[in-house]
C-alpha cells in the first residue's frame, strides 16, 4: 500500500508523529510511506497528487482550538474524487497539542467537512499531546510520556487502519460553539507577522535560522539594511522564536507565553533516569483537567489492543 502523510509542523511534533505512522506502517505491513511537509509553495511548486497513493493522512498542530489556516489552505488545493472511481480516497486525519481535553476534538470539522463534500472518506481523527510549544514549557518527566503514549497510539491507529476501522472523534458543536470565534488567530497571525515579530539586534547573531524553519517562507535577511524582515504569511507557528539559538524573537504581546529552544524529545524519551510514566494519580488541579482524562483513555485502548507502552 501507497501511503502519503501530508503535514504541517513548525516546531517539530507533528513532523515526529509522522515520523511515528511511517514507522509503524512500514513495520506492521508491506507500506511505503512518503511524508510531505506543508508550507508556501514557490513558483513550479507541485504538490504530490493524492491519486498515486493508497492513503492519505493530513496532520496539524492545533493553534487555538483549530487547524493552522495553511491547512485548510491546502485541503482546500487538494482535487475532488472523481465520481467515476469505485471508492472514496482513503484519509487519516491527526492533531498534535500540548493539552489532552475534549475542546480540541472541534480543531478538525472545518477541514473534515471540506474534504468529505470532495469525497474522502475519513477513517479517523486522533489527538496526540505533544510539548507546548506556547504557553509554559513541559517537564522532562511530560515529555518522555508523551512520546512514549504516541509512539504507542500511533501503532494503535495504523493497526485499526490496516485492519478497516473507521472511528471518528465524537464533538458537539453547541458544546464548543467558542471555535470559530477563536479562529480569528488566522488574521490576526497575518498582522503579528508583518507588524509585531521583532528581532532584538544586541542578541542576533544572524545565523539564518528562523529563515530556514519557516514553513511560510515569511522571513527573509535584507542584506542592505541587515535586518531581518517577516511578511503577512505568518501562520503563528513560532518555529522562528522556538529555534532561535540566541532567544533574539520577540512576539509582542505573546511573549510571556513563548517557549525557546528544544525538547530533545527523542533522547528525552530514551533516558532511563526521567521518570516514566507521570501523567497518573500524581496530577492535580489543572494538570489533572489537562492530561489525566486523555491519558487514561489511552490507557484503556492500548490494554484492549494489546500494546504495551516501551
Amino acid at each position: 500500500m501507497k501511503v502519503i502523510v501530508y503535514y504541517f509542523s513548525g516546531t517539530g511534533n507533528t513532523q515526529l508523529v509522522a515520523q511515528l505512522y511511517k514507522k509503524h506502517f512500514e513495520t506492521l505491513g508491506e507500506n511505503s510511506v512518503e511524508l510531505y511537509k506543508i508550507h508556501r509553495l514557490e513558483e513550479g511548486e507541485k504538490i504530490p497528487s493524492p491519486d498515486d497513493f493508497d492513503l492519505i493522512g493530513i496532520a496539524f498542530p492545533i493553534y487555538g482550538f483549530n487547524s493552522p489556516e495553511p491547512v485548510y489552505k491546502f485541503a482546500k488545493s487538494l482535487p475532488k474524487i472523481s465520481q467515476d472511481s469505485n471508492a472514496k480516497k482513503r484519509t487519516f486525519i491527526f492533531r498534535t497539542g500540548g493539552e489532552g481535553t475534549s475542546f480540541n476534538n472541534y480543531a478538525s470539522q472545518k477541514i473534515i467537512s471540506l474534504l468529505q463534500k470532495k469525497g474522502y472518506d475519513i477513517l479517523c481523527d486522533n489527538l496526540y499531546v505533544m510539548p507546548y510549544n506556547m504557553i509554559f514549557r513541559h517537564s522532562p518527566q511530560m515529555v518522555k510520556s508523551e512520546f512514549i503514549y504516541a509512539d504507542a497510539m500511533a501503532k494503535l491507529c495504523v493497526q485499526e487502519i490496516q485492519n478497516g476501522v473507521h472511528k471518528k472523534v465524537k464533538y458537539f458543536p453547541l458544546k464548543y460553539w467558542f471555535v470559530p470565534i477563536v479562529r480569528m488567530v488566522w488574521p490576526y497571525a497575518k498582522f503579528q507577522g508583518k507588524f509585531i515579530l521583532k528581532v532584538n539586534k544586541k542578541k542576533c547573531v544572524q545565523c539564518g535560522a528562523c529563515v530556514k524553519n519557516c514553513p511560510q517562507r515569511n522571513i527573509r535577511f535584507d542584506e542592505k539594511k541587515q535586518k531581518y524582515i517577516f511578511g503577512a504569511e505568518c501562520a503563528l507557528c513560532v518555529a522562528c522564536s522556538f529555534n532561535c539559538p540566541a532567544d533574539a524573537i520577540s512576539l509582542g504581546p505573546l511573549n510571556g507565553w513563548r517557549v525557546n529552544g528544544s525538547y530533545q524529545i527523542q533522547k528525552t524519551a530514551s533516558d532511563a533516569q526521567i521518570e516514566f510514566p507521570y501523567f497518573g494519580e500524581n496530577l492535580k488541579g489543572l494538570m489533572r483537567f489537562l492530561y489525566y482524562k486523555h491519558f487514561r483513555k489511552c490507557d484503556a485502548e492500548l490494554k484492549e489492543a494489546g500494546i504495551e507502552l516501551q
